[in-house]
């Protein structure tokens, strides 16, 4: 099988640089990008795969790709045509993520079979619409690899030297959506990761192939794509087939810039069967997640910075400094360049979930999330936050949120639709009304308009004028069922930011 696409990242004059990427089986060599005319442009350079093998049969190539011009690359007897890049503002956006499919897990397996690309589980129509809508941009807001990813392992005794396998809980901080009944947060003295050495099932090509390519192939090649990290793809979990296949790292960003990779999984001076006899991976030492920086790309009239928060813990306060850290970076470059902005992330800022899954909200029938994230905006923008940030856009949980805020924070969207069995709306609609807004008090210090839908489906975006900007959700068969307008939140308003068709 050969992919193809083109992604985004942020050169080291911190200028967008447009990549070409190519992903085949069963090849030992790089294509060459031509044009349309057969022309061509440049050589494709390897990637370095990740240790261990699990990745060596899937080569992944790159190469800075033109703007203003279409490409093409012929790889395993295909010949894929690639999007025009623009330095415009992208003024059609396609915003989707939580894309996998959960497969034969323990609780509530989901069923990953379909016939054809399009009719897989609902990932594979919804690529199939986004592709039809012509975007100029398509945002996936991270966690693209369920199956591969299980919440917990069974080491063998060969692996540890034990006289009993050993089954662990792998390290994630928080995942609290509420698709499993009970709430769980992993964060401990000891790091557990798929890809120690000896693991059953360490991150591998198949998985990835199977959740996200095969499904996307038709959207990969409809438009350049900003890709975001999931909790999915921690380096306990994912993260060697995120940093190879998706990470925008690279050395085609300029002087300084590097294809980023995970660290070792297993502590130095674990030997294979005789692990120590108490073991606590990690106990001690920094974890090894490999964080990634803010990446701000300037399209235009729009800046859209890309926030890792993959590490944030959801309901408790985790990372802390390193976030800090990270959003002074956001303050930074929301200092220095004015251009409305949107912050892109995967778990929410303010998210509602049920009330045994966040933070309590006193006597309210629901709880919040992403404490981590709330704590260091809060150190860093005691203030608030500055008007031309004009968005917030995450995922994570599986269905759709929408706040609008009475003050000046920025509107939130979560768009966790596309594919990954859906969890229930909260906080919960009244009997009454259900498309009414929820009034959400005490919201991380604002008062929050929520609305919510337990659907899958993607959303399109288009970008106004200083910072305007409109959108809608659609649903599997094309039917619209939200429509959002930045102006709509208010003071006083009562209204969130969209309203449920």
């Amino acid at each position: 099988m050969a992919f193809a696409f083109v992604l985004l990242g942020e050169g080291s004059d911190g200028q967008p640089v447009p990549m070409v990427r190519t992903v085949v089986e069963g090849d030992t060599s790089c294509p060459v990008l031509r044009d349309r005319a057969g022309a061509t442009l440049s050589a494709l350079a390897p990637r370095q795969r990740p240790d261990g093998g699990q990745f060596d049969q899937v080569m992944v190539c790159e190469a800075r790709y033109p703007v203003g011009q279409p490409g093409n690359v012929q790889i395993a007897g295909l010949s894929i045509d690639l999007p025009v890049v623009a330095r415009d503002t992208p003024r059609r956006i396609v915003l989707l993520g939580d894309s996998g499919c959960r497969g034969q897990a323990e609780r509530k397996p989901q069923s990953c079979v379909g016939d054809g690309y399009d009719r897989m589980w609902p990932f594979g129509t919804i690529s199939m619409e986004g592709a039809h809508d012509q975007p100029d941009l398509i945002v996936h807001v991270g966690d693209y690899n369920y199956r591969g990813t299980p919440r917990s392992i069974v080491l063998p005794r060969s692996a540890t030297g034990y006289a009993q396998d050993l089954r662990v809980n792998v390290f994630d901080t928080g995942d609290l959506d509420d698709e499993d009944d009970e709430p769980r947060i992993p964060i401990g003295p000891a790091y557990w990761s798929q890809n120690m050495q000896g693991s059953p099932i360490p991150d591998n090509w198949a998985n990835w192939r199977d959740d996200f390519f095969i499904p996307s192939s038709r959207l990969l090649v409809a438009a350049p794509w900003i890709l975001n990290r999931g909790n999915h793809e921690l380096c306990s979990r994912a993260g060697p087939g995120w940093f190879y296949l998706l990470d925008a790292g690279s050395p085609l960003l300029g002087p300084g810039r590097r294809q980023n990779a995970c660290p070792p999984q297993t502590p130095a001076g674990w030997q294979p069967g005789a692990w120590p006899s108490s073991p606590m991976p990690f106990a001690g030492q920094p974890f090894p997640t490999e964080p990634k920086p803010p990446m701000r790309l300037r399209l235009g009239g729009l800046n859209i910075i890309a926030f890792d928060s993959s590490d944030a813990g959801d309901a408790a306060i985790y990372a802390l400094d390193h976030y800090v850290a990270q959003y002074r970076s956001v303050a930074a470059m929301l200092a220095e360049d004015t251009t409305p902005t949107w912050i892109v992330t995967h778990r929410p800022i303010w998210g509602v979930v049920k009330k045994d899954h966040g933070v309590a909200a006193g006597d309210a029938p629901y709880g919040f999330i992403n404490i981590t994230q709330q704590v260091a905006l809060a150190t860093v923008f005691p203030n608030g936050l500055p008007p031309h940030l004009t968005a917030v856009i995450a995922g994570h949980m599986h269905r759709f949120q929408a706040t609008g805020f009475g003050g000046r924070r920025p509107p939130q969207l979560v768009v966790g639709t596309g594919g990954m069995e859906l969890s229930h709306v909260q906080p919960v609609p009244s009997p009454d009304d259900p498309k009414r807004p929820i009034r959400v008090p005490d919201f991380a210090g604002a008062t929050g308009y929520v609305v919510g839908l337990s659907d899958f489906g993607a959303m399109v975006m288009r970008v106004g004028e200083r910072g305007a900007w409109t959108s809608a959700l659609f649903g599997t068969t094309g039917e619209t069922l939200a429509t959002c307008d930045s102006t709509w939140p208010g003071q006083g308003s009562g209204r969130s930011v969209c309203e449920l068709r």
